[in-house]
């Protein structure tokens, strides 16, 4: 029925929350006052318990008003000023997409991704399709969002993401991240993936980039009360049977697999990494930066001056079989 009290508390009722009073009864009133005396004029329908909240009404006569454009357009403002919500936002992006009021829409935004968990059917939907429409983007397109993020978080702000992430990395969420890793490098195809990703992404940052990781993973390692909390983490873990148990049965890691192509187009084999430096005296990191680049090891990289042998060769991955 077309009556104040009762438009106002089905408002009220089914939305617990009102933010501005005020404009929830300029909203009702205008509408119920209203009268469009120019019969020329353009009107559209809207109806004042609006449908996509209140479908049971959508069909009656008392809800349905004919009302001009602009009139139009500022009922709209009403009631989104006076509930914000996603519902009562849609509306206003074409009809006034240069209303921009930041409170207000952050309180729709935050409430509309609320309903969304609270949803958990709906909610996995949402979050599959997101993951497969991210799949579809290319690496510049990921890189050029994830640098617009970083670019303009401040050091605050940074700090605030990163103790809202910790409270969300429950015991039971990294019990599962850590199966789900298990899972994936017990793959040896997925290690050589990964380890071909990160060659590809170290060898895509420019110098200025690469000093400033390795600055902050400097500071990172240096900073003692890390370093203390997770000594004392370690010395917990081996206090407890279970624990003791878990490494005593742990299997070793089997490496990264190698092939060294000797100039003469002889191979030699190397099931571990490890293997390679002690017979060549050739570090870790030397390794990666010629493994699977094609690029032939240089005089000025070989410290062992007997090791001349390992002159133009090239360093390939093999998978593990």
């Amino acid at each position: 029925m077309r009556c104040y009290e009762f438009i106002k508390s089905e408002f009220i009722r089914v939305h617990k929350k009102i933010d501005n009073i005020e404009y929830l009864d300029k909203y009702i009133n205008i509408l119920l006052n209203y009268s469009n005396n120019n019969l020329e004029e353009y009107t559209e329908k809207h109806h004042i318990l609006p449908r996509s909240i209140f479908p049971e009404y959508s069909k009656e006569d008392w809800n349905i008003i004919e009302i001009n454009y602009e009139d139009h357009k500022l009922v709209h403002l009403c009631i989104f000023k006076a509930i914000n919500i996603r519902s009562y936002q849609r509306p206003l992006n074409w009809m006034m997409n240069y209303y921009k009021n930041k409170e207000e829409i952050s309180n729709a935004a935050k409430r509309g991704w609320l309903n969304l968990k609270s949803n958990e059917g709906k909610y996995k939907k949402w979050r599959n399709n997101k993951s497969l429409n991210m799949k579809t983007l290319s690496k510049e397109e990921q890189k050029r969002r994830a640098n617009i993020f970083w670019k303009n978080i401040t050091q605050e702000e940074y700090l605030i993401f990163c103790n809202k992430i910790r409270k969300t990395w429950t015991k039971k969420k990294r019990e599962e991240k850590s199966k789900q890793m298990k899972e994936f490098y017990s793959n040896p195809e997925n290690i050589q993936k990964k380890s071909k990703e990160s060659k590809y992404r170290w060898d895509k940052m420019d110098s200025d980039s690469r000093l400033m990781f390795s600055e902050k993973m400097k500071l990172i390692n240096q900073d003692i009360n890390k370093r203390l909390d997770a000594g004392e983490k370690i010395k917990e873990l081996w206090k407890t049977p279970k624990y003791i148990e878990k490494m005593k049965t742990r299997k070793s890691n089997p490496g990264i697999k190698l092939k060294l192509i000797k100039t003469d187009g002889g191979v030699i084999i190397f099931d571990k990494m490890v293997d390679f430096t002690k017979k060549y005296n050739f570090s870790s990191y030397l390794i990666r930066k010629y493994r699977d680049s094609n690029n032939k090891i240089q005089a000025c990289d070989i410290k062992d001056d007997s090791r001349t042998d390992l002159l133009d060769c090239i360093i390939e991955t093999l998978i593990k079989l």
